[in-house]
């Protein structure tokens, strides 16, 4: 499925939550102005101390800004994951409901226990894209754009140092994507096998055990369990290697920016406070990545779903 198509398969799942989903998405934003602000306090701070002008109002301000982000964090985190239960609800009552209603030779032409997987195991993956990685698609990038914005504002060739890391870092991940979505197709597609099968067998129950055949029977659940397991050992990869390149990527903008930035405080060009400010943005950065690089990979997760 495209984009497009898969946010049309979506939308009705949301469509009643939207309201919920847009002042999870605004919580989540609150959180990274707060996280922005704090940098720039720090900077003013240590400016003050060099002077010896009066810090108290300076100590109060980050004292507030570290406790609201830790609050509004933990109360938009709260209303997306309800939110995303909400939307988990939904996609069960309708796709129960269809299902209720379906023709018997629609029934007959499907496999019921594949259906029944589909009911069970990728409705929850649907909260994933709805939540996890629309809503976080949106206010991480947000939040991603405004953090180099002010990164540009405090030192624009400590931002130039710190964006050639972190655009080889967004080739390898751009790579790794597409995998991570053939192997979740791979681990769903396996899962629903497993559940046609398990009803077959249940289903003819007595006539397994008096043709002794309970052998036979297991081995394409056997089979099929060996193929989700090797499809969620390949995903388990890919996504094990876009968070360590990510997380790479932020350790060598850190250390650049410690280099580039010494230096420039050597010569004057900048200040401490400037540095310190900048490498607190760069710090920063490391969960916009993480989440928009999770976000990312829930995507691919949901999408098959």
């Amino acid at each position: 499925m495209s984009a497009g198509q898969t946010w049309r398969a979506v939308r009705p799942y949301i469509r009643d939550h939207g309201w919920a989903l847009v002042g999870g998405g605004l919580l989540s934003l609150a959180t990274g102005a707060t996280g922005l602000a704090l940098p720039l306090v720090v900077r003013e701070l240590i400016e003050a101390l060099g002077t010896g002008a009066s810090v108290t109002g300076l100590l109060v301000a980050m004292t507030v800004l570290v406790v609201a982000n830790a609050a509004i964090g933990a109360v938009g985190g709260y209303w997306l994951a309800r939110t995303g239960e909400s939307v988990v609800l939904s996609a069960r009552r309708r796709l129960l409901l269809r299902l209720v209603r379906l023709r018997v030779s629609a029934v007959e032409h499907t496999e019921p226990g594949d259906l029944m997987s589909r009911v069970t195991a990728d409705t929850t993956l649907v909260r994933q894209i709805a939540t996890q990685a629309m809503v976080a698609a949106v206010t991480v990038s947000l939040t991603l754009v405004a953090t180099i914005v002010l990164m540009a504002f405090v030192d624009l060739v400590l931002l130039v140092v710190t964006l050639v890391v972190l655009v080889v870092a967004a080739v390898v991940i751009g790579v790794v994507v597409p995998r991570i979505h053939r192997a979740s197709r791979d681990a769903q597609d396996s899962v629903g096998v497993i559940g046609a099968a398990l009803e077959r067998m249940f289903g003819a129950f007595r006539t397994v055990k008096a043709a002794g055949v309970d052998e036979r029977e297991a081995d394409p659940l056997v089979d099929a369990a060996v193929s989700a397991w090797q499809a969620g050992v390949r995903a388990a990869k890919w996504s094990s290697l876009a968070g360590n390149t990510e997380g790479l990527a932020i350790q060598g903008a850190f250390l650049a920016v410690l280099s580039v930035g010494g230096s420039r405080v050597a010569s004057g060009a900048i200040d401490v406070g400037t540095l310190i400010a900048f490498l607190l943005y760069v710090y920063y950065l490391m969960l916009p990545i993480q989440e928009l690089t999770g976000a990312v990979t829930q995507y691919q997760v949901g999408r098959y779903a």
